[in-house]
């Protein structure tokens, strides 16, 4: 993931609020297609990437995001600094043109990064991980094997929401 990349999805976000919510944003933009570039490992809270993280207080301390801490939790908004340098990229031909493909994927990161239940969004990452792991897994047995690691019941609401919200995010219906 390129600071480019992260500072729109913040700036989309308008305010994101928790760590949580972007690794899993990114988790899920990157499995439906988006050229975001970033590798990812299992956490306790589900897909979790360095990188991500990385870039994240790398951009904090390069004051291009502000970050405010609430209790264990963080937000972070784009710096009047970093504001400036999208719109210089913005009306450049050239950078629009290379940050095509990525901004082609703009209404499903505004509506990942809108998705009220945080819940629901860790537990389709990880469902949408365990798939992404075995490439002839089922969701089924994705949802299962995510229900284990999560120590939820796999036929559980919950669990069966966030299989749906998954599907819908990396198998949407074509509108044709």
């Amino acid at each position: 993931m390129n600071a480019y990349q992260l500072a729109k999805l913040v700036e989309w976000a308008g305010t994101l609020r928790a760590r949580k919510r972007l690794q899993k944003v990114v988790y899920l933009l990157q499995q439906a297609g988006c050229p975001v570039n970033a590798d990812y490992t299992l956490h306790h809270y589900g897909p979790y990437s360095p990188d991500v993280a990385r870039r994240t207080d790398a951009m904090v301390q390069a004051k291009l995001l502000d970050e405010e801490e609430t209790g264990s939790s963080y937000s972070y908004e784009l710096s009047e600094t970093a504001r400036v340098q999208l719109d210089r990229v913005g009306g450049d031909r050239g950078l629009r043109q290379r940050h095509a493909e990525f901004h082609r994927f703009e209404p499903l990161a505004r509506r990942l990064l809108q998705e009220p239940d945080l819940q629901k969004l860790e537990f389709a990452a990880t469902i949408a991980y365990f798939r992404q792991q075995v490439r002839d897994r089922t969701w089924q047995a994705a949802r299962e094997a995510a229900a284990t690691f999560k120590k939820q019941q796999p036929n559980s609401q919950v669990m069966r929401d966030a299989e749906d919200f998954a599907r819908q995010v990396l198998e949407p219906e074509d509108p044709d």
